[in-house]
């Protein structure tokens, strides 16, 4: 499916999908505080941490190039 960058703006500009953005913000600011404060205790926990963190990152920056 193809989508044109006029509709996935007006998609991205819409209350639910703010809303969605805005969770998602929280949660990576949640993990950054976890892991700020345990970092080191354990190296799995940190990588899964991180990998959200990025994850939700690269969400967050998903954009559609021109046609």
């Amino acid at each position: 499916m193809n989508i044109s960058k006029s509709e996935f703006i007006d998609w991205k500009s819409g209350l639910v999908t703010e809303a969605f953005f805005e969770a998602a913000e929280e949660r990576v600011y949640d993990c950054m505080e976890l892991l700020a404060q345990s970092a080191g205790l354990d190296s799995d926990q940190d990588n899964f941490y991180r990998g959200f963190i990025a994850a939700y990152r690269e969400m967050q920056q998903f954009s559609v190039e021109d046609e």
